[in-house]
């Protein structure tokens, strides 16, 4: 298995390397999801990928953020840059970019972030289908299933294995954006998950309910290696290189089968440690509940960075030979058969006293201490009383040195790029615009009649996603889909963001049994288990669609309607429908979903299903805003935003954008709330004069995110 580390900066890059990484990840000035780690300008990114590459050590640039569309082009490009300077693959999150580096990019490995939220065995169809050669799994997966992942695909696995965790499925939080307008899909989070909340409703150890210890799996390593994993992944790009020399050289020893010495991680950053669920999805070690501690923890790593000698080095064998009349020679092998020849430039002369002898040789050859390779082997053929000035050995020492490090550099500097294509663009087909449709989300059959009497156009039924009973949460799916065959507005089916391999066959099997129109879907794996009903499909926002080149894949895959990013400004939005071959739908009103947690506060507390009782809970920040949150009938947590969303004010700029459809959120709400918010969109949609009372968010719509 491959042990790849982070490297915020050169002297964890050395770090990383030095203490025996198989590969780094690092970051640009730009499209970094750790845009506040320090990251490596071009300059200094060509000289890291020379210092890796140099030792035999792989290194993956991450270009993991969502890309608006005036970043979409630049990104491209920088990819080519990438690909020129040698990288060994780029770690990416955003769909358009990935399409787009398909084809602009073919030579280039690409790598899916852990923001993609990939965590079902059906997700990697689209995985294989855009072209990803490894995925970095969600890490709330357990060993059983990250093993039937892998036993379904031929994509390579990737797992984080120490360090902070992120207490939302990756890639699905909108918490620091909503309360800050940083987000975390674009490298910005301000961690409100780190920050102390009182919770009404239950008594719990602290205030930290949603700040989770690191994880630490070093002795569980040949569990993941049974699993089928590839690459182990450390995180810390914001990590000193202290933590990150003392954590690679633990994982390093673990990994090799040599004896190690745990204890060493507690010595550099953590906030306590756990397994998280690798074991179990029932823990109760995840949350530290207390407030983080700000001692000084040094490790005993920084001769690894600090000083010039090298601590890595390629192993290699050696020939020399030394004639009279002629230069000497010396001829090189590698551990990993790169092979270099050079010869001096003075001719070896008879000596006037003692000869050149084999020690002197060895003496002078191998003085490599600050250069990473290791005469292992050497043969030399000396002819008896010879001499060469000690300068001309070392001299020649320093040219072999700088050829071998020549060739070994030059499968990455010989890379040809078709220049990158400037206008890849095409004007959306979808004709003259129209007032936006309203579509409604529900639970039931009370709240679809009330949406269809306040004028829904779309239904959504999710079901009774936050309850238990009954069994089929779709139990009213065909009664529903009746209601909207009798006055001609579509009923779809709606599928949760979060569906793991134990749930999708459930899913699939209930749906078997009722009639709908259409489906709106949280991600590729249910898109992939439902694609033989036939029927149409709308793609949530959960897909994180941020620019036009991510509806063009959608679109092309088979979407009938795609859901912008809560994250997009309106403007923004328009753009995107300015390109699109389908359909926009946008969430206009309702309950934000800030977050979506494997963890679940009652379960920490001993689980009795307080959730059928005691829900929804109340967090409560340090400013008064309280967070609902809800519990889910397959155990995850939902928290939403403290004020909810409303355009009603807004709809001639809605209109503006081009929008087919806007979305009323309705999952959380009862029919009358439903039938009341539906009837002041449509009223507010025909050009009435309406208003709304209660204080709410505009969202991200009109002041975008960082």
């Amino acid at each position: 298995m491959e042990l790849l580390a982070p490297a915020g900066s050169f002297d964890a890059l050395r770090a990383a390397v030095e203490n025996g990484a198989d590969a780094v990840y690092l970051g640009g000035k730009s499209y970094s999801a750790r845009a506040s780690a320090a990251n490596f300008s071009p300059e200094e990114l060509q000289r890291a990928l020379d210092y890796c590459h140099i030792r035999g050590v792989r290194v993956y640039v991450t270009v993991n953020t969502l890309l608006r569309e005036d970043e979409l082009e630049g990104a491209v490009a920088y990819l080519g840059d990438l690909y020129r300077w040698g990288v060994d693959a780029v770690i990416v999150q955003d769909l358009g970019l990935i399409a787009l580096a398909r084809h602009q990019v073919p030579g280039l490995e690409l790598h899916g972030s852990t923001q993609m939220t990939i965590h079902n065995s059906l997700d990697f169809r689209a995985m294989e289908h855009l072209g990803l050669t490894r995925v970095v799994l969600a890490r709330e997966l357990g060993a059983e299933a990250i093993k039937e992942i892998g036993q379904q695909t031929d994509v390579e696995l990737e797992v984080f294995v120490h360090g902070a965790l992120c207490i939302c499925y990756s890639g699905q939080c909108l918490m620091s954006s909503l309360i800050g307008g940083r987000s975390g899909n674009r490298g910005q989070c301000a961690q409100p998950c780190r920050q102390p909340y009182s919770v009404e409703g239950l008594t719990v150890p602290g205030e930290y309910v949603l700040s989770p210890k690191d994880l630490s799996l070093v002795s569980d390593l040949d569990v993941l290696r049974g699993a089928g994993v590839v690459s182990l992944k450390i995180e810390g790009r914001l990590k000193n290189p202290d933590y990150v020399g003392v954590t690679v050289r633990t994982y390093r020893a673990a990994l090799d089968g040599r004896p190690y010495q745990a204890q060493d991680l507690h010595t550099v950053f953590n906030r306590g440690f756990t397994k998280a669920y690798l074991h179990s999805d029932s823990i109760s070690d995840l949350i530290t509940y207390q407030p983080p501690l700000y001692e000084e923890r040094t490790g005993s790593a920084a001769d690894t960075y600090r000083s010039p000698q090298a601590f890595r080095k390629v192993k290699a064998h050696l020939w020399v030979d030394v004639r009279h009349g002629e230069a000497i020679a010396l001829n090189l092998l590698d551990e990993d058969d790169f092979h270099v020849q050079t010869r001096g430039t003075i001719e070896a002369a008879p000596s006037r006293g003692k000869g050149l002898g084999v020690g002197l040789l060895r003496e002078k050859l191998l003085r490599l201490g600050n250069d990473p390779l290791e005469i292992v082997e050497m043969d030399v053929n000396l002819e008896a009383d010879l001499h060469l000035p000690i300068s001309e050995l070392n001299r020649v020492r320093r040219q072999l040195v700088q050829e071998w490090e020549d060739v070994r550099l030059s499968p990455y500097r010989n890379r040809q790029l078709e220049p990158i294509q400037a206008n890849w663009r095409s004007p959306g087909q979808r004709g003259v615009e129209r007032e936006p449709k309203l579509a409604v989300t529900v639970t039931d059959l009370a709240s679809t009649k009330a949406a269809l009497e306040g004028g829904a156009q779309l239904i959504y039924f999710s079901g009774q996603v936050y309850q238990r009973t009954p069994r089929d949460h779709f139990a009213e799916l065909t009664k529903a889909w009746t209601l909207g065959q009798d006055v001609g507005v579509p009923v779809y089916a709606h599928i949760e963001r979060i569906t793991e391999n134990h749930v999708l066959p459930k899913i699939k099997d209930l749906l078997s049994k009722h009639h709908f129109d259409g489906l709106l879907v949280g991600n590729f794996g249910s898109w992939e288990l439902l694609k033989e009903f036939e029927l149409p499909i709308h793609t949530d926002w959960s897909f994180n669609v941020f620019n036009s080149g991510s509806v063009e894949f959608l679109a092309h895959k088979g979407a009938g309607t795609v859901t912008a990013s809560l994250e997009l400004k309106l403007s923004q939005i328009r753009d995107l429908c300015q390109y699109s071959p389908v359909p926009i739908s946008i969430v206009a009103h309702g309950p934000l979903e800030s977050m979506v947690t494997k963890h679940c506060m009652f379960r920490d507390q001993g689980c009795r299903y307080q959730c059928q009782s005691d829900a929804p809970l109340y967090l409560r920040d340090k400013k008064g805003f309280r967070f609902p949150v809800y519990f889910d009938r397959w155990c995850n947590m939902h928290i939403f935003n403290s004020r909810e969303l409303a355009l009603l004010p807004h709809l001639e700029q809605v209109k503006a954008s081009g929008v087919s459809y806007l979305r009323l959120e309705g999952r959380t709400k009862d029919a009358e709330w439903i039938r009341n918010a539906a009837v002041l969109y449509r009223r507010g949609l025909s050009g009435e004069d309406v208003a709304i009372q209660g204080e709410f968010t505009k969202g991200h719509y009109f002041r975008g995110v960082l």
